[in-house]
């Protein structure tokens, strides 16, 4: 399995570095954080769930995901990507899910941290914040979520990503949005983890590597790889047209 840390960038360039490394081969395990600060909206999302003057104001980037789901805050966190072969995977989504939780699972039980996956199906579905509420096999400590992930299939190849929160400013989580969350039921439902980064860094490696049963093959991006991810991040990430794509009239 190839790891690759790309550290800190800007919510374009992490989104296409994702899309670009969904032509690799094998199964690889990236690492990166947010730098400036970001809300990505899920692929079939309203841009209108969004308080986007706010955003402005805030120079907080919006960023539009290939990957479902719902609205994240990229501030204080460390986000995974993992890709695999599809056909190396369930079928099913949900089961998709458990495995790639239980590699989670193990790297954060690695921490001596009381994680567990959940159980409960989740019924609101309206609700544009990801981390309000957890997902069926998503991860929860305290019945609080602290990861929140999506998935897209594509050519033969599973992407799954999520952030797992170090942090979280509750107050400008519920400000990024027009209907905005009390601050007090966001309260009630998220949790963060107080771990260094490279201590959680060292722990989601270790989970993956023991789960897939294989060693990490620490690598960077190849130039083709990096100039690739430029041109996908300033022609589509960047784009009006893509991060309002699916606005309802």
């Amino acid at each position: 399995m190839d790891f690759i840390d790309t550290g800190f960038d800007n919510a374009y360039m992490n989104m296409a570095i994702d899309e670009v490394l969904l032509a690799s081969t094998g199964p690889l395990l990236r690492l990166y954080q947010w730098q400036p600060v970001a809300v990505s909206i899920g692929r079939f999302q309203d841009i209108h769930d969004i308080d986007v003057d706010f955003c402005k104001r805030s120079k907080i980037d919006i960023v539009r995901r290939i990957t479902g789901g719902k609205s994240v805050l990229h501030e204080k966190q460390l986000t995974y990507s993992f890709i695999i072969d599809r056909g190396t995977m369930p079928r099913s989504i949900i089961d998709s899910y458990n495995v790639i939780s239980s590699a989670i699972t193990l790297g954060l039980h690695s921490l001596g941290l009381d994680t567990e996956m959940n159980k409960v199906m989740c019924v609101n579905r309206e609700n544009p914040v990801c981390f309000q509420e957890p997902s069926f096999n998503e991860i929860v400590m305290n019945k609080r979520k602290i990861v929140g992930s999506a998935q897209t299939r594509r050519r033969g190849r599973l992407l799954q990503h999520g952030s797992i929160l170090t942090g979280v400013d509750i107050k400008k989580l519920s400000n990024c949005f027009i209907q905005k969350p009390k601050i007090h039921d966001l309260s009630k439902s998220i949790a963060y983890i107080d771990v260094p980064d490279k201590e959680l860094k060292s722990a989601m490696k270790y989970g993956f590597s023991k789960l897939f049963e294989t060693p990490l093959n620490k690598r960077d991006l190849s130039s083709r790889e990096l100039s690739e991810a430029r041109v996908l991040a300033r022609e589509k990430y960047r784009s009006r047209e893509w991060i309002e794509r699916y606005q309802h009239v």
